[in-house]
């Protein structure tokens, strides 16, 4: 009989079909998924504008693309970024706008440095 403190513990080994099973269908994913680029876009925005529009340089048509603005320095609930993704075949940018949150008044984007990272697949 088994003592109550004693831990019961099994090995998985190479052969545990439902393990191995997850692998593969992880392998599947990705073999369907196509390449998957990524990278970082550093942009420095010189002057305020309405829109500051990022390309994201790629060297291929990709079949999706997401992207997510950041920027250094101390975050503030007084800057409210719009972003949004766009373009065709090889050309895709990061468009970014400022809204004031008080109807359809359009705020300049300020100076500075930004940097997007993006994932496309290929």
């Amino acid at each position: 009989m088994a003592d109550e403190n004693e831990i019961m513990t099994q090995d998985i080994t190479e052969n545990d079909y439902p393990m191995q099973h997850a692998g593969e269908e992880i392998d599947e994913i990705l073999s369907r998924a196509g390449k998957i680029h990524y990278g970082t876009v550093e942009y420095k925005m010189t002057k305020a504008n309405p829109l500051m529009q990022i390309s994201l340089g790629l060297t291929f048509a990709p079949k999706q693309v997401i992207a997510m603005l950041r920027q250094t320095g101390a975050p503030t609930p007084y800057k409210t970024f719009c972003t949004h993704v766009s373009g065709s075949g090889k050309s895709y940018y990061l468009n970014v706008c400022m809204g004031a949150n008080n109807g359809s008044t359009v705020e300049n984007v300020p100076t500075g440095t930004y940097y997007v990272d993006y994932i496309a697949i290929e």
